[in-house]
């Protein structure tokens, strides 16, 4: 895009410039505010004016909402409209950035004192973004200026952060990730407001008094958490879907449809994977949840010649936010070279193959989904804690030992394990295991 094309796709879409009304008009917050959903997780409250920050997570996890919740407060704290830049970064090609920069500097800003906030919606679709970015925080006005960049790939997050080093301003966290929401704010959106709330605690402390205490607290909830906790191993919980639940009693076949377009369609775009192969590898994945996945199985089913491909389209998956790797722990360090488990996300992406084969493909059962959703609020536990450890996939392990596993552990699990069962008998064989493993450990059963 030329310099023209840029100033005038500015000017377009930043409609606070001209409109104080404009949040009334905007698609992403109209839509918001015809449902009832109370969803707001806030990831970008406290930007600083020189931060520079990059928000991660799946398309359809909300991120371009939040941007423009995060305008809207600014807007409200007393920041000029116009010093506040917006521009969705899906079709800009390499170069574009440094002509988009300046177009909204030298043309459209021009004579307003301050700094300005500049949010840049995915920006990882950009060719090279990373070295692009760097140098305008090197060379420009853009140094000095609160930078919000969205993306929805993992794939080019070492060279960012390696790049970004150094230039973050007064970000303290810059890395903040958005996956879909857990099954606390799920219940809360399903109108569970009168449910004790104790404070989260990490990991590692799982074993104190404190949660003793709140898990006595929601003893008295436990009928309504068991049904809630079925409902969200069905519904997940993408902000969309839990909407749908809340409006229809189910999520609509055309998220579904988009959900289907976000895996088949750009996770996997330039890949060569056809619909078939893509609903195969779901289902192959979902079939494999919870246990190690032979690679060859992969292969076989989507119908590729080499592990390098099967391996390669699991890739893309997992820099999609889509899936993630569970490997196998050996000392404090995963163990690259033996099987992992996959684990998806979020439990709607788990339902995904049988939905789009009519029921003909088995979807996964509430024990292994469980399990599943155990791993990811694990993963989430210690990204609170630690920004940008998500994406390492080496804080959550599984372990072997005497030919049976530990579901998840990890060094800064400390000397626990956790076990995700959701059965109601045979899970005091389960607790051997853990107790032989690790010495002691929580068993999370129906």
């Amino acid at each position: 895009m030329n310099e023209g094309q840029l100033t005038r796709a500015l000017a377009a879409g930043n409609a606070w410039w001209r409109d104080p009304g404009w949040e009334r008009k905007d698609r992403d917050l109209r839509a918001l505010a015809a449902t009832t959903l109370d969803y707001d997780p806030s990831p970008l409250s406290d930007v600083l004016p020189d931060g520079l920050y990059v928000l991660r997570g799946p398309r359809r996890a909300g991120k371009s909402l939040e941007i423009k919740r995060a305008i809207s407060r600014l807007i409200q704290s007393g920041v000029e409209p116009r010093r506040i830049i917006h521009f969705a970064c899906d079709e800009l090609g390499r170069g574009d950035l440094q002509r988009l920069v300046n177009a909204a500097l030298a043309v459209l800003t021009r004579g307003l004192e301050g700094e300005r906030y500049r949010f840049l919606d995915e920006i990882t679709s950009v060719p090279a973004w990373p070295e692009a970015i760097k140098w305008l925080r090197d060379n420009t006005a853009f140094g000095d200026d609160c930078v919000v960049l969205s993306g929805s790939s993992a794939r080019d997050l070492a060279d960012a952060q390696k790049q970004l080093a150094g230039r973050l301003g007064g970000a303290g966290h810059s890395d903040r990730l958005l996956l879909p929401m857990g099954f606390r704010r799920f219940a809360h959106a399903m109108g569970l407001n009168d449910l004790p709330a104790p404070e989260p605690v990490m990991a590692c402390e799982f074993m104190s008094g404190e949660v003793d205490a709140a898990f006595n607290q929601l003893l008295p909830w436990l009928d309504v958490l068991l049904s809630t906790w079925e409902l969200y191993l069905r519904v997940g919980g993408f902000p969309r879907a839990v909407s749908d639940q809340i409006a229809h009693g189910d999520v609509r076949t055309d998220f579904l449809r988009a959900l289907w377009d976000v895996t088949a369609g750009e996770a996997l775009r330039g890949a060569g994977t056809s619909p078939a192969q893509v609903q195969a590898m779901l289902a192959r994945l979902t079939r494999s949840l919870a246990s190690p996945l032979a690679i060859e199985s992969l292969r076989s089913d989507i119908g590729v010649e080499s592990h390098h491909t099967a391996k390669a389209r699991l890739q893309d998956l997992i820099f999609a936010y889509l899936a993630w790797p569970c490997r196998r722990r050996e000392g404090n360090t995963p163990k690259l070279s033996a099987q992992s488990k996959y684990y998806f996300i979020d439990p709607l992406l788990a339902r995904m193959a049988s939905l789009r084969s009519h029921g003909a493909l088995a979807e996964a059962d509430a024990s292994v989904l469980t399990e599943q959703q155990l791993g990811i609020e694990l993963l989430r536990n210690i990204e609170r804690e630690q920004p940008g450890s998500y994406a390492r996939f080496s804080d959550v392990m599984y372990q072997r030992t005497s030919g049976k596993e530990v579901d998840f552990c990890g060094p800064r699990i400390g000397k626990l394990g956790f076990e995700g069962k959701y059965i109601d008998a045979g899970w005091k064989r389960e607790a051997l295991t853990v107790r032989a493993a690790l010495g002691t450990g929580v068993l999370d059963h129906m």
